[in-house]
Order: structure tokens, then C-alpha cells, then sequence
């Protein structure tokens, strides 16, 4: 007769069922032990259970509730140990400390920083010019284009006086021969300094090559590094931005800014970005210009493209000089943190003239031009939740890119179509996961490239559209006061938009004739 259930002990009830066959093919595997509670004691992810303060032990398990969403990393010494058995005997009564001293969670130690690793974007080199006025420190508002202009000649009206203006600061903005002649010798200077270091002669890009230069802009290079798996023959490429690729860029980019950092042109004004951004950036200490290196396949393509618009649109350089100045004067474009970058205003400005094409028949309408432009990006359209496209030239939304793609039909979309629909998708999901920055930054459709958003970078669309609404209000009031007579025919209209001190800028000048 078997001994009823009661009658075994209940230790030996489950050591005979764990010598079961059965039961040791149902023990968890190794790898679960992870999900063991003293384990994860040990690795310090569970409460600490204090022996001896039932209220300590309270508070350590609310503690560890409370931060149970979030997954706090931490270093092997900042691991707690396994609180020890202690003999009754020997435990001491716990002093009263504050509360808020014992619920306070321990302070990781902080993660060792590697020496190669790049400087944080505060260390970045500032523009060596400075456009800010201050009548108290002697840097006053100056006009000094006015001395391009054509003197004592009158204007029919404002628009035309404006015109002019905006010709005059487009000359006196433009390097000279001599200026030109220098930065050409920087140029051969760096690429012989780095003949050694790089595999191929770093080539200049940027609008030192595009025609878009103006006497204080930087001096861009790209280095060109061949990838034979995305050669002609390759059916299939692979990504031009997978690991492999970005790992041997930054370590090419680490050689050139050791290089660099050696040499007295530079000295240590050099810093490298990060593995998501490996863009080397300096200034060429003689002179001030900036430099910036980067690496990649060949030339970009957008290079033959601005040199397309260019030919294509004459107005589009006087007005991106124009333009620029004013954002640059308020720290919304150049080498400032989440500023515009030159390819991407010059595009901004093309897609205007594009979606104004014809209506502007007369040669001096640069000023109305540049009106159009600024109400464009400044009132009429909300460049955060609306994309630019310059092929075709147009703005699209979300609910308008759901109907043209109900239009024409999911068989057969165009390419151009597609890229809106995935670059509107990645402002959506930043919405969906609440990050703002992500979901409000400024989206332009890349010509060259349809499922690239060349303005992914610029996260102040909202700032750069409250500066061209308060430009073009300015300027309109500064050109009814002009024709009204209430300012002397010789006064600037830009003047009152710009409102910037040239100084800095004439000290580049000067250091690059010295040169």
C-alpha cells in the first residue's frame, strides 16, 4: 500500500521528483539563469535587503520600481556586492540619518573617456568673423557696399535702388584676384602637407568650387577613398555609409587631424567629429579661414548641380550672398551648432526662383526678388511640417503626398514621390515618439539624391522663418520711407535689414593680401 501524501516529508517529495527523468528535461537551460533573483542581486539589478531596517529594505524596493522603466548602465566597480550575513551579535544600532540622504540612489562612477575620441562640438572652432554691433565697444552699424555703387546716379523708385544695393554687397562680398591667389596656395599647401597621410590628394569641394565664395568662407576638401564593392559592375551595392566604411573614414580622418595638429598653420585649432559625422574642421591660423575635411567616394554630385543652377538662374548668387548675411548675422548659418549650410540655402533660394519662374520680367528685380523670397520661407508656408522639393518645384505635406500617391496609383509611383513619402514617414515616427527637434527640423528634398533630406541637420526652421519675416517687413518699411523722401537718396535700404559691423570681416581681408 502505497504511504498516503501526508506521510512523506516534503523535502523528500521534491528531491524525488527532481531525480525524475521528466523533471531535469524541464530545467531552464543556462542561459535562463539570468532571470535568477540572487543572481541579479549579485549584478546589483535587484532591491538590496537590508537585515536588519525594515524600513531601509522599504525604501530600496520602492526605489527599485520607481526606476525599473529606465535601464541604468553601469561599470563593474560600481556593481553592488551581495549584502553578507552578519551575526546577530555583532550588528550595531543604525544611526538616524535624512531621509533624503538614505533615498538618494548611488552616483555612477563616471565612463573613461578615450584620448583618440572626438572633441565635444563646444571645442569646435567659432567663425573668426563676428558680425554683432555695439555702439558701446566701437562696433558700430556699417554700410561700407554703398561704395560699389554707381555714385550720383538716381532711381526710378525703391525696388530699383534695392536692386542695386544687393549688387554693390555681391561686390564687395566677392574675393578679390588677390585674395583668390591666396586661398588657392592654402590649398596646395594642405594637400602637400597631407600627400603622406591620405590615399588620395584631398580635392577642394564646397563653394570655394560651386562659384558661391565669398572673401570669409571656409575652405571645404574631401578626401576620396574608393570602396571596390560598390564599383560600376556591382549589381547590388551596398550602403556607402555601412560600419566598415565610416570606421576606415574616421581613421583616416584621425591621421589627417594629427597631421594637422603638427604643423604651425594649424597648431591644435583642429577637432574631430564624431563616428556619425566624421568631418575634421580647423582654421588656418595666418589667415583665419576655416577648413573642414571629409571623406568620401569621389566629388558629390550636388557640386555640377548648384553649377547648373547657377548658369541657369543669374539672380541666384547676389541673392544667396544677401541672404546669407542676414542669417549669418544671427547665428543661423555657417559653422554655428544646427545652422544652414551653404547647399542647402543656395537650393531654398533655386526652389523660390523655380516656383516663380516667368513672373519677374524686368533686369533690376532683384529686390523684388528677394521680397518674394523672404514672405515665401517667412509667412506663407510652415517650413516644420512642410517639405521643399526642387524636382518638381513644390512644397509637400503629409496629406498631400497621401493624395498624389492616390492619384497615381501604387503600381508605378515616381521616384521623386516615393522620397517624399519616406522623408514626410521620418518626421511622422519623430512626431510618434515625441521628439520634437526631430519632428520640427526643416526638410528639403535632395535633387540629387531623392531619398536624401539635405536639411536634416537644421533644427531651427522656426527661428530662420520669424528672421526672413522680420527682414522682409524691415526692408518694406525702409523702402516706403526711401520713396516717401523721409531718408536722403544716398541711404541704404539694406542697411536697417543687415545691421552688421565689418570689421572682422576687413581683418581676413587684410590678413589674406599680407599673406
Amino acid at each position: 500500500m502505497c504511504p498516503s501524501l501526508s506521510t512523506i516529508p516534503l523535502h523528500s517529495a521534491f528531491l524525488s521528483r527532481a531525480s525524475s527523468p521528466l523533471y531535469r528535461l524541464r530545467t531552464p537551460p543556462s542561459c535562463r539563469r539570468l532571470h535568477v533573483t540572487k543572481y541579479l542581486q549579485a549584478r546589483g539589478k535587484g532591491p538590496t535587503i537590508y537585515k536588519n531596517s525594515l524600513e531601509k529594505t522599504l525604501e530600496a524596493h520602492r526605489l527599485s520600481n520607481r526606476a525599473s522603466v529606465i535601464r541604468r548602465v553601469v561599470s563593474r566597480d560600481d556593481v553592488d556586492q551581495e549584502p553578507q550575513e552578519v551575526p546577530p551579535s555583532s550588528v550595531k544600532p543604525v544611526p538616524k540619518t535624512d531621509s533624503s540622504a538614505q533615498s538618494a540612489p548611488p552616483t555612477p562612477a563616471p565612463r573613461p573617456v578615450r584620448k583618440d575620441k572626438a572633441l565635444p562640438a563646444r571645442s569646435a572652432p567659432r567663425p573668426q568673423v563676428q558680425w554683432r554691433t555695439d555702439e558701446e565697444s566701437g562696433r558700430p552699424a556699417q554700410t561700407p557696399w554703398l561704395d560699389y555703387m554707381e555714385a550720383g546716379r538716381k532711381w526710378s523708385n525703391g525696388t530699383a535702388r534695392l536692386h542695386a544695393e544687393i549688387r554693390a554687397l555681391e561686390s564687395y562680398l566677392t574675393p578679390t584676384p588677390l585674395e583668390q591667389e591666396t586661398v588657392d596656395r592654402i590649398a596646395k599647401d594642405v594637400a602637400s602637407l597631407l600627400r603622406e597621410t591620405v590615399p588620395q590628394p584631398p580635392e577642394v569641394v564646397g563653394s570655394r568650387r560651386t562659384g558661391l565664395a565669398m572673401t570669409h568662407s571656409g575652405l571645404d576638401f574631401i578626401i576620396p577613398v574608393p570602396d571596390p564593392a560598390r564599383s560600376i559592375d556591382s549589381i547590388r551595392k551596398p550602403s556607402a555609409t555601412r560600419p566598415q566604411v565610416l570606421d576606415a573614414y574616421a581613421d583616416i580622418l584621425r591621421t589627417v587631424q594629427g597631421t594637422l595638429r603638427k604643423s604651425p598653420w594649424f597648431d591644435d585649432h583642429v577637432y574631430l567629429g564624431d563616428k556619425h559625422r566624421s568631418i575634421v574642421t580647423g582654421v588656418h591660423v595666418p589667415t583665419g579661414i576655416p577648413v573642414r575635411f571629409s571623406c568620401g567616394e569621389g566629388l558629390p554630385s550636388s557640386i555640377e548641380y548648384i553649377q547648373d543652377y547657377l548658369a541657369e538662374y543669374p539672380s541666384a548668387r547676389p541673392l544667396y550672398m544677401a541672404v546669407r548675411l542676414i542669417l549669418e548675422t544671427r547665428g543661423l548659418f555657417g559653422s554655428y551648432e544646427s545652422s544652414l549650410q551653404p547647399d542647402c540655402l543656395l537650393m531654398l533660394l533655386v526652389a523660390s526662383l523655380k516656383m516663380s519662374h516667368g513672373r519677374f520680367h524686368e533686369r533690376d528685380s532683384l529686390g523684388e526678388q528677394l521680397l518674394t523670397t523672404l514672405k515665401l520661407y517667412g509667412t506663407d508656408v510652415d517650413l516644420t511640417t512642410t517639405g521643399v522639393s526642387l524636382d518638381p518645384p513644390s512644397f509637400f505635406t503629409a496629406e498631400s503626398v497621401k493624395q498624389s500617391i492616390q492619384a497615381a496609383g501604387s503600381d508605378d509611383l515616381p521616384a521623386y514621390l516615393r522620397g517624399q513619402r519616406a522623408l514626410i514617414n521620418k518626421k511622422k515616427r519623430a512626431a510618434a515618439r515625441h521628439n520634437q527637434p526631430a519632428a520640427a527640423r526643416l526638410c528639403l528634398q535632395d535633387p540629387t539624391n531623392y531619398m536624401n533630406d539635405l536639411g536634416r541637420q537644421f533644427h531651427r526652421p522656426h527661428q530662420m522663418q520669424r528672421t526672413f519675416a522680420q527682414a522682409e517687413n524691415g526692408l518694406r518699411v525702409s523702402l516706403r520711407a526711401w520713396e516717401d523722401g523721409d531718408r536722403g537718396p544716398d541711404s541704404s535700404i539694406l542697411a536697417g535689414t543687415l545691421r552688421a559691423n565689418f570689421d572682422d570681416f576687413e581683418d581676413l581681408r587684410g590678413k589674406l593680401t599680407s599673406l
